[in-house]
């Protein structure tokens, strides 16, 4: 068995996380993130309860919907074993698939085994263009 095969801290058997990010578009706008929601990519956004997770520079980002004029964002990898967490519509909560830890949609830790909250990103949304600005 060679170190690359070794996992270390959690039990095997743990869901692998997903393979690829569902398409989005999303664009470096000076040092912040900026998603058109005009762009067919990210229609997910356009109503309350829609998610996307994107790429950023330094994170992926799970963002949501919750009202009309607002969006949550925050790092889309649990702070306990480092899987992508989703949207959980029903709970308005984020869950990790791997061990279960919940999180507010502002990052807050509901239930472990995460201790750390998620990283929390500021949204702007510009209502008039339909462009919503991630502060990175």
């Amino acid at each position: 068995m060679t170190a690359a095969t070794v996992l270390v801290g959690c039990p095997s058997g743990d869901p692998p996380p997903p393979d690829g990010l569902p398409p989005s578009a999303s664009a470096v706008c000076g040092t912040n993130l900026c998603l058109d929601l005009n762009d067919p990519l990210n229609a997910a956004l356009t109503m309350v309860d829609g998610a996307l997770t994107v790429r950023a520079p330094k994170d992926t980002i799970l963002i949501v919907r919750t009202s009309t004029g607002a969006a949550q964002a925050v790092s889309d990898i649990c702070t306990h074993a480092a899987c992508g967490v989703r949207y959980d519509r029903a709970g308005k909560a984020l869950t990790c698939p791997c061990h279960g830890s919940r999180y507010t949609l502002t990052g807050a830790v509901l239930r472990g085994p995460a201790t750390q909250p998620l990283k929390r990103y500021v949204t702007q949304l510009d209502e008039s263009t339909n462009l919503l600005t991630i502060m990175l």
